[in-house]
């Protein structure tokens, strides 16, 4: 006798249902007064590894208006280089840049060419900070960044620059994939030993090869790492 193919996926989540019969008037008038818009709701994450982030990324992209393209590139580069020297001056930790990409424009306005320069600013997380420190370090940049924005403005000079919110990050999540398939395979084998009969042992067979190890940032202080594996699960035949 065979069992059906069973799908055992990478990520298995629990999902608990909690009910309750009722409240009295008492907990429910406390539990309205910390009931507000102003609290962000408590979000499930997904399961994986739970790690510290050691970098912060925030791209950013400045714009340039010049009468020619070969005057837009050169003001580009300094503007960037002024802001990398900024943000490392505030925030006094490592900080390196990594651009993305050039774009040129020329005959779309009146005026002349547009040019756009984007690219992601790393920030290191040094491990000695803690929650708070690093919340003060996420605000630093953003200050930082609004800096540079109303310069810009301000000079008008035809220079335009935004930023994106700093994200909590793992420089080398690749590094935790023998940790994460370890997981995987001991909790795939634990599954199997509960699954599995003597009649019918399990074993589990069509393997794919996993993907790339993905991040899920909860918080300054920590990252959800996760590999996606699938294989089936099949009878052994005797």
């Amino acid at each position: 006798m065979k069992f059906s193919h069973l799908v055992f996926p990478g990520c298995v989540v629990l999902v608990c249902l909690w009910t309750s019969c009722g409240r009295s008037s008492v907990s429910s008038a406390v539990a309205s007064s910390y009931e507000s818009d102003t609290v962000p709701a408590h979000e499930t994450v997904e399961e994986g590894l739970k790690v510290r982030p050691d970098v912060l990324l925030l791209s950013f992209a400045f714009r340039q208006e010049t009468e020619a393209l070969d005057q837009a590139v050169p003001k580009l580069k300094a503007a960037v280089e002024r802001y990398v020297r900024a943000a490392t001056e505030a925030s006094k930790v490592e900080v390196t840049v990594k651009m993305k990409d050039v774009r040129l424009e020329s005959g779309r306005k009146m005026a002349g060419s547009d040019a756009m320069a984007h690219g992601v600013l790393e920030v290191a997380l040094p491990e000695s900070l803690d929650f708070w420190g690093r919340s003060a370090l996420v605000a630093t940049l953003v200050r930082v960044g609004s800096q540079e924005a109303a310069a810009a403005e301000k000079e008008n000079t035809g220079l335009r620059a935004s930023f994106g919110f700093p994200v909590a990050q793992v420089r080398d999540p690749e590094a935790r994939r023998d940790e994460l398939m370890k997981r995987w395979v001991d909790r795939a084998r634990g599954f199997i030993s509960q699954a599995q009969s003597e009649r019918s042992p399990l074993q589990l067979v069509g393997c794919e090869p996993p993907g790339a190890v993905k991040q899920a940032t909860v918080s300054v202080d920590e990252v959800v790492l996760s590999l996606a594996v699938s294989c089936r699960l099949d009878s052994v035949a005797k």
